[in-house]
Formats: C-alpha cells, structure tokens, sequence
C-alpha cells in the first residue's frame, strides 16, 4: 500500500516552536520520528496523528511516520519529510560604552544588509536617528547602567530567538565648586 501522506512546515528557523506535522487521522500504532536537532513537544504518541516540533540545531532534518491501518497493514516504509532548519541570526553591537550624561551623536551599529531591524534603548536614552536601519543614534539624558537592544530578520527569513542587549554606562557630569572670598 502506499505510504502515509505527511504534511508540515518545511523551511524553519532554529528555535521555531510550534511546527505541527501531520498525517492521515483514524489509524493507530503510529510510529513518529524526528532527527536529532528536533524536540517533539506535543502529539508523536503511538495514537496520535499529528506532531509538534521545536527545531533547535540548524541543518537538514527530518520527520518520518508509519501506522497502521483499518485492515491491521503497516506501510512498507515510512514516510520521510525533508526540513530545512535555517540558522537564525546573533546579532551583534558595537558603540561607545562608558560616556556622559547629555552626550549627543553616539552612534550604535549592527549587521548590515538585514531587514526589519527593531532597536531599543533603556529610558535614560534616547533614540534621534537610523530607526529601521543598522545603525542608530542615541542621546543619553540618564546616568547609570543603561542599555542599547537590537534584533533584526536575516536572508532566510529568521529572527534571533532573543535581541541582543549592549550594556552602556552613563556617567555624571562634575559639578565644579568654587570656594573663596
């Protein structure tokens, strides 16, 4: 008989959850596999018709199943799904790290070439240019630890799991005192 039909997201991104693979409802004895750098979070049990994957390692992958139907017959072989886990991306951050209160004109940058980038900056600073783009500038108007966070979509179509977070510390400006008659 032919093989169990298999269907499911077949270009991802590490980290992804959610991925649901099915195949045909009603049978049982199903068999369900997943590669190495695949966790089945939901379904995959010997009565379950459908699967959900987290793909953690980036690479070709796969996802196979076998059951038996209601005439008590096993495939021959089990059905095989090719998946593509792309590698999402680790953004970096590079800027002045150590600098005054109301310094203007810093500027932070990341990857260039990306889309959809999404920066943020702690509520000491503040953002005055190159939002959406890999390369900010930012006043900072509050001492302490401070922070710069950026994440963005690579060429395959993947977002960092979390933003990458550059710590920044704002230091107070003096305050000369005068003494004398």
């Amino acid at each position: 008989r032919p093989g169990p039909s298999l269907t499911g997201p077949v270009s991802v991104c590490t980290g992804s959850t959610g991925n649901v693979y099915t195949t045909e409802a009603g049978m049982t004895n199903y068999v369900w596999t997943v590669s190495a750098g695949g966790n089945i979070t939901a379904g995959g049990t010997n009565t379950s018709s459908t699967v959900t994957v987290t793909w953690t390692t980036a690479g070709a992958r796969t996802v196979s199943v076998n059951y038996t139907n209601g005439f008590g017959c096993p495939a021959l072989v089990a059905t095989v799904l090719n998946v593509t886990v792309n590698a999402s991306p680790v953004p970096t951050i590079t800027g002045p790290t150590s600098i005054c209160v109301g310094t203007t004109g810093n500027v932070y940058t990341t990857q260039a070439g990306m889309s959809g980038y999404i920066w943020s900056v702690s509520a000491g600073g503040l953002i005055t240019g190159g939002s959406g783009t890999s390369s900010i500038t930012v006043t900072w108007n509050a001492a302490g630890a401070q922070t710069v966070s950026v994440n963005y979509t690579n060429a395959n179509g993947c977002t960092a799991v979390t933003p990458t977070v550059y710590n920044v510390t704002v230091n107070a400006p003096p305050v000369p005192t005068i003494t004398g008659q």
